[in-house]
C-alpha cells in the first residue's frame, strides 16, 4: 500500500505561492512545476563561471580583474531580470569589458548567446549586436 491519497476528478489542489495547481484529473499526464521565466542568481552563475575563471587566469593587473568582475556581476544582475533586462546597461557593461579585455568579452558573449539566451532575449540581442560590431 502506498502513502498516496486519491483526491478525485475535478477537484482543485493549490499548494503555496510556488506550488502546484491541478484542475481535474492529472493521472497519466505531465505536470511541470516551477517558474521557467524567473531565474535566480544561482541559476545564472553556472553560465557565468567560465567568465570568472578566464578573468582569474588572465595576466591582467588586479585592478582590471576587479573591474571586470564588477562588470560581469552587473551583467548577471541584468540577466536575472529576464526580458525586463536593461538593454542599454547590458551594452554599457559589455563595452567596458571589451575596453579592458577583448578576449574576456568573447567568453561573455558566448555565455549570453548560449543557454542564457533562452531566459533573456534582451541579453542575447545585445550580445549579438556587440558581436557584430566587435
Amino acid at each position: 500500500m502506498t502513502d498516496e491519497k486519491f483526491i478525485g476528478r475535478d477537484q482543485n489542489i493549490h499548494v503555496g505561492n510556488r506550488g502546484v495547481y491541478i484542475g481535474g484529473d492529472a493521472k497519466n499526464n505531465v505536470i511541470q512545476t516551477g517558474d521557467g521565466n524567473i531565474l535566480s542568481r544561482g541559476d545564472v552563475q553556472q553560465y557565468f563561471q567560465p567568465i570568472y575563471e578566464k578573468i582569474a587566469a588572465s595576466a591582467l593587473p588586479e585592478e582590471d580583474k576587479k573591474d571586470l568582475t564588477v562588470e560581469v556581476e552587473a551583467i548577471e544582475a541584468e540577466v536575472v531580470k529576464g526580458n525586463d533586462a536593461d538593454e542599454s546597461a547590458l551594452a554599457r557593461h559589455l563595452r567596458s569589458i571589451r575596453r579592458i579585455a577583448p578576449d574576456i568579452l568573447d567568453v561573455a558573449l558566448a555565455a549570453l548567446q548560449g543557454p542564457v539566451a533562452a531566459f533573456s532575449a534582451v541579453a542575447s540581442k545585445v550580445a549579438q549586436k556587440m558581436k557584430e560590431t566587435a
